[in-house]
Formats: C-alpha cells, structure tokens, sequence
C-alpha cells in the first residue's frame, strides 16, 4: 500500500509542477543529451579517421613489400651472374697455370749437339 501512495504522491508533484520547473529540470538532461551526441560524433569521426589510416598504412605495406620482392630478386640474379663471372676467372686462371705446366711435361725441342769447349778439343787431339 506504501508503495501505491508514494506513486500518488511523486504524479500529484509532477502535476503540481509548473512548466518553468520542468523546463528547468529538463535543461540537465538536454544539455547530457546534446554532450552525449556530440561525443558520439567524435568518436565516429575519430574511428573513420583511424579506418582511414589502417588503409592507407596497408597499402604503403603492400608497396614496400613489392619493392622488397624486387630488391630481393635483383640482389638474387647480381649474385647469379658473380658466381658465373667468378667461375670463368677461375677457368681462365687455372688455364692459365696449366699451360706453362704442360709445356714443361713436354719433350724440349731438338737441339745441335753441344760442342765440347776448345780446351776440350785440344787435349782429346793430343
């Protein structure tokens, strides 16, 4: 019963109200109201920028990742054609080597008989 006449009792007060009381009253809320909205519109608008930013971070992600793909391949066929390079001078250098050696396995070319020193000549004579 207590709690059906309390309910009487705050209608009779809101009825007894006048609109100057209840202008007052609702000013608070309003101005919550309109502080609460405008912090909506903040924060939309924060989350669109931040949105924003991830898009646009991704796609100079996306590029360096390409760029990193092409230095990498780059730097890969400069390392191919130095192991090539490196290859044909050592086959040269050791062909280099082998020449001379070879040449020296060889049978020297014919030479004329030496000639014994004159000194020589003259005692065999005697």
């Amino acid at each position: 019963m207590e709690a059906a006449t309390q309910m009487t009792r705050a209608m009779s007060e809101a009825a007894a109200e006048t609109p100057a009381q209840a202008a007052q009253q609702s000013e608070p809320d309003v101005e919550l109201l309109l502080a609460s909205a405008n912090a909506i519109q903040r924060l939309v608008a924060e989350r669109r920028a931040l949105r924003d930013r991830v898009a646009t971070l991704e796609n100079e992600l996306r590029s360096l990742r390409t760029q990193a793909t092409v230095v990498h391949d780059s730097y890969r066929t400069l390392t191919e054609e130095f192991v090539t390079q490196f290859k044909l001078i050592d086959s040269a250098v050791s062909n280099l080597f082998r020449e001379p050696a070879e040449a020296g396995n060889a049978p020297p070319p014919e030479q004329p008989p030496a000639q014994p020193p004159a000194s020589e000549r003259s005692s065999a004579a005697a």
